[in-house]
């Protein structure tokens, strides 16, 4: 019995810290919570939504399958600072 609550408890705290870790994810200076995909802790993706995002044109036979589109980049941590990814 003894055991079967130990397990319990653990995984409770084991939840808990993985909640408080993401919750307080660190992210670049400047980049909004919203705008922000950590990936990992040291890799994420920083997303604009697209400026027309609330306009709905007429779909046509060559866009209908097609998914609204956005921009964004990567950022890395290297040596305790995030750094923009450029692919070339």
């Amino acid at each position: 019995m003894r055991s079967f609550a130990s397990i319990k408890l653990g995984s409770l705290g084991s939840l808990s810290i993985q909640h408080s870790i993401s919750a307080t994810a660190d992210r670049p200076p400047g980049i909004s919570p919203d705008g922000w995909i950590r990936l990992d802790e040291n890799l994420g993706i920083v997303v604009h939504a697209p400026a027309t995002a609330t306009a709905t044109p007429t779909a046509t036979a060559s866009t209908a399958a097609e998914p609204p589109a956005a921009t964004g980049y990567f950022m890395v941590k290297h040596g305790g600072l995030w750094l923009r990814l450029n692919l070339e």
